[in-house]
């Protein structure tokens, strides 16, 4: 090939790379080109994409016309989400900031470890602030000038040295903010000063605050820099006391970086109860120290496993976030995969009418089983179970389970026939199996009491002993809080308030999230409980309502809170971010704030609150075309 040809290819090359490369150079100083766009805070209500070149509408306020800015400023609520219940005074006026100039004052605690408890969620502040920047502005130069950027000095007190959450908790905190500008009268300190004091009886609400905190701070694309209010006061607590999620970890395995994920998103929307329903008849994924063969035979694998030193590590990280865990152990029913080993080991049966066919004759979806009650292995087993639990949670409440449990196993199993005989019930009526029932309730009890020393709440869902108005019967209301999970307008509902019992609100109708999807046993195209809960519906939802509509007066010290919960038969680590979020966060605000309004007061909050999730890395479900984010109001259908 002549060398003049292959200079001119050559050549050809290095021309096209330089053309390409100033093309790219064009093309990247056109996008930084100023957007011919703003937005107005239309009437206070919401913000409004607008042509910088039109004529202002009556009703528009441009004081901050970036898209982070306006929605920072709009509402009286700005983008808080829960919204505050009590005091709240909010700026309309804005400061830039890099994170770096963010300062730790004080820290005020009484004891070393709530103060480190503390520090740790100042640095989830920091970790939170740096996820707000996009990937390619981290590490530059921001636009907010030097001159012009305050020094945040943060400053956290706290009263009590609970290191632990609990029920009677003091969740409050009070948030106060101010900036005072530098002016030409002050030359020894040429920055302005954004001062923030956060105070709080307990450290789980200075963690709220400081989640408060990081809601009035946004990125601002437009002006390439972290923005906050200049000055805001908020004095807030929570309407209900207990406002958790459940999640199903055995149906299908949830990873632990996963469930870190979720208590991050439940941190950010003030949840403070992650129920963790860790073991069923499909798997056994808790490894216990003492029975360690129940999930050597009941783990998928090993490693869907959930070990003491996992455990260990989420009890501490969901700590620093505000969250509790409540460990669940279902009996006697929802038992199977991991008690196959009774026989070998010389203990006798401990779960009957494993894997038993037809299943739908024994237990309301496969695969089945059912506990022993009258082997008295059982209860050494169960002892050990609750033994290990203590070591590892750090929770004032047990939910030991209780639901669902069908009698068809019992009534055709000679060993339970026999000891009901000796107890001088032949009839193999539903009161004889009631009575076997409480009897295992009862033996179970005692051994979590053994093993707690003391005689913490114990939780249980609606069940055969709860309904037909006979749970004082079999239950003491001293003891047993009752989860309910029937749906909203069940008479047990009323019947369980009457006789005085407190109660957790999870009716189905309303607050489970795995509704709405296909058949997984057979052809249909819903599932049991369809169709799909929208956020709108989980909003509405109040656990105050549901008891006023049985015509009751409302007492809050019953109404304990509520759950929202997703079952895990169609839901794994995949999936499971985009089916909780951002339905959780209207869950959130039902639980935090209890609002008289309804769902639709709250949606240009929650839209935006759901691009902040996303922000922060939930893989949150969109909830409408990004356009109605940023044109409030537009996005209504309206009713007749």
């Amino acid at each position: 090939m002549p060398l003049k040809f292959l200079l001119l290819v050559g050549l050809f090359f290095v021309v096209t790379d330089v053309i390409a490369q100033e093309s790219v150079k064009q093309l990247q100083k056109s996008t930084r080109q100023e957007s011919p766009w703003a937005w107005a805070c239309r009437n206070g209500r919401g913000c409004v994409k607008v042509a910088k070149d039109s004529p202002v509408e009556e009703g528009d306020n441009l004081d901050n016309p970036t898209l982070a800015g306006c929605k920072l400023t709009c509402n009286a609520e700005s983008t808080l989400w829960p919204k505050p219940r009590s005091i709240i005074s909010l700026s309309k006026t804005l400061v830039s900031f890099h994170p770096t100039d963010i300062r730790i004052n004080r820290i005020s605690a009484p004891t070393t470890k709530v103060k480190s408890l503390t520090n740790e969620a100042i640095q989830v502040l920091r970790s939170v602030i740096r996820k707000s920047i996009p990937n390619t502005q981290r590490g530059r130069n921001q636009t907010a000038k030097e001159p012009q950027r305050p020094h945040i000095n943060i400053q956290v007190s706290i009263v009590s040295g609970d290191e632990r959450l609990e029920m009677a908790t003091d969740e409050s905190y009070n948030l106060h903010v101010e900036t005072i500008f530098a002016t030409a009268a002050t030359p020894a300190s040429p920055r302005s000063t954004t001062s923030v004091s956060i105070t709080a009886t307990s450290f789980f609400g200075a963690r709220h605050g400081i989640e408060t905190l990081s809601q009035i701070m946004a990125w601002d694309d437009t002006l390439g820099a972290m923005i906050m209010l200049t000055d805001a006061n908020i004095s807030d607590s929570p309407a209900f006391v207990h406002r958790g999620l459940l999640v199903d970890t055995s149906r299908n395995y949830v990873s632990v970086p996963v469930i870190k994920k979720i208590i991050d998103a439940m941190s950010y929307d003030k949840l403070n109860v992650f129920h963790w329903h860790l073991t069923d008849t499909h798997s056994f994924p808790f490894v216990s120290t003492r029975e360690p063969r129940l999930s050597l035979y009941g783990a998928y694998s090993s490693a869907k496993v959930y070990r003491p030193e996992d455990i260990k590590e989420l009890v501490h990280y969901a700590t620093v976030r505000g969250v509790k865990i409540v460990p669940e152990f279902d009996a006697p029913a929802h038992v199977g995969s991991g008690w196959e080993w009774g026989e070998r080991a010389g203990m006798g049966q401990l779960a009957l009418c494993v894997n038993k066919e037809p299943w739908t004759t024994y237990c309301v979806e496969p695969p089945c089983g059912i506990l022993n009650p009258v082997n008295d292995n059982i209860y050494s087993v169960l002892s050990n179970i609750y033994q290990d639990m203590r070591d590892l949670f750090v929770s004032d409440i047990f939910h030991m389970g209780g639901d669902e449990v069908n009698f068809a196993c019992w009534n055709e199993t000679a060993e339970i026939i026999d000891w009901l005989k000796t107890q001088g019930r032949t009839d193999k009526s539903k009161e004889d199996f009631l009575y076997l029932w409480t009897y295992f309730q009862n033996r179970s009890l005692a051994e979590v009491d053994k093993a707690y020393d003391n005689k913490q709440p114990i939780v249980l869902w609606t069940s055969g002993l709860t309904e037909d108005g006979h749970a004082d019967k079999y239950l003491d209301k001293s003891r047993y809080i009752i989860q309910i999970w029937t749906t909203g307008t069940d008479e047990s509902i009323a019947q369980l308030y009457r006789q005085g019992f407190k109660l957790i609100m999870s009716n189905y109708d309303a607050w489970y999230f795995d509704c709405g999807y296909g058949q997984w046993v057979g052809d249909g195209p819903n599932n049991w409980c369809s169709p799909y809960i929208g956020w709108q519906k989980v909003y509405e939802n109040s656990p105050s309502k549901l008891i006023v509509n049985f015509n009751e007066t409302y007492n809050p010290r019953q109404i304990l809170g509520g759950e929202a919960a997703i079952w895990s038969e169609q839901v794994d680590s995949m999936t499971i971010e985009g089916k909780l979020w951002p339905r959780s966060s209207a869950l959130a605000e039902r639980l935090w704030t209890d609002p008289d309004t309804t769902w639709r007061a709250a949606e240009h909050r929650f839209n935006h609150h759901r691009e902040r999730l996303v922000q922060r890395g939930i893989q949150a479900d969109a909830l409408q075309p990004e356009w109605c984010h940023q044109n409030d109001g537009y996005c209504f259908l309206e009713s007749n």
